[in-house]
């Protein structure tokens, strides 16, 4: 009979200690979503080992800031957060500008796969806002729990975009459906404007930038099987394009797998 007391008056205890646990973890998993992280594209343009380069924001549009390719923009700066819908699933945000602070939802264009950066008016119609995560080892962006379906696209510019091409709507018909090149070129006018300003060259001689670009650009158009780059119908005509990865840089260099273990152990040691 006392032992039955015992245990019964136990119950409580055990309860109340379960609830604890499961509200830390929350807050946890909370704290992690609201985590602010950079963005950085892994990915070989000229067939050697994969190396990180910053995702930046300009335009509307997500890109990749290569040396060889510079693109000189807003560095992703960015955390997760329920994008409002009735699902309230995770979307993801990022500062746009330094001052004033703005932030944008990022999503993917309905119409031809590329990653946008824009208001909540601009994510209506269909386009895909989430869910955003990351892989179970916490490095990797993942869109719809999928890390392996990012490309780097090309454009007529000689700029890097980034597109989620789970359909293969790009690698197969290497075409932007919707799309102005004519539009594509414009975005960056003024950037290659203040470059050619800026440069003490001879007049008619391009710069050394320029031929760099140039040559790099050549290698892009010719054997791109080395590199897995693609095109369509294997030829020269179709838009360029490549595999990535997004890898999640925590700021204040910070590394995902430290957050996660640290709070495992506020957690009683639970396993990751």
């Amino acid at each position: 009979m006392v032992i039955g007391l015992l245990v019964v008056s136990a119950i409580p205890t055990t309860i109340g200690v379960c609830q604890a646990l499961s509200a830390q973890k929350k807050a946890d998993a909370a704290a992690k979503e609201k985590a602010k992280f950079h963005l950085a594209a892994t990915v070989s343009l000229d067939g050697k080992r994969p190396q990180d380069y910053p995702v930046v924001l300009k335009g509307g549009r997500v890109w990749i800031d290569h040396p060889d390719f510079p693109m000189p923009g807003h560095k992703f700066t960015g955390y997760y957060f329920p994008y409002p819908s009735e699902e309230q699933q995770l979307g993801l945000v990022s500062t746009i500008a330094d001052d004033p602070p703005m932030l944008n939802w990022i999503f993917v264009d309905k119409d031809n796969n590329l990653l946008r950066h824009g208001g909540r008016q601009e994510t209506l119609g269909g386009h895909v806002t989430s869910p955003w995560y990351w892989t179970a080892d916490e490095e990797w962006l993942t869109l719809d729990k999928d890390d392996k379906e990012f490309i780097a696209v090309l454009l007529p510019n000689d700029k890097w975009t980034i597109a989620w091409d789970r359909d293969g709507r790009i690698k197969e018909s290497g075409e932007l459906w919707g799309e102005d090149e004519e539009s594509e070129k414009s975005e960056t006018e003024d950037e290659e404007s203040d470059e050619d300003s800026g440069e003490d060259e001879d007049e008619g001689e391009p710069s050394e930038k320029e031929k760099t670009r140039g040559e790099k650009r050549k290698e892009q158009k010719g054997g791109g099987g080395e590199n897995r780059t693609g095109s369509s119908g294997g030829g020269g005509g179709g838009l360029k394009w490549v595999p990535i990865r997004l890898r999640r840089q925590l700021q204040l260099g910070m590394k995902s797998q430290y957050v996660k273990k640290q709070g495992d152990q506020q957690n009683g040691g639970e396993g990751s």
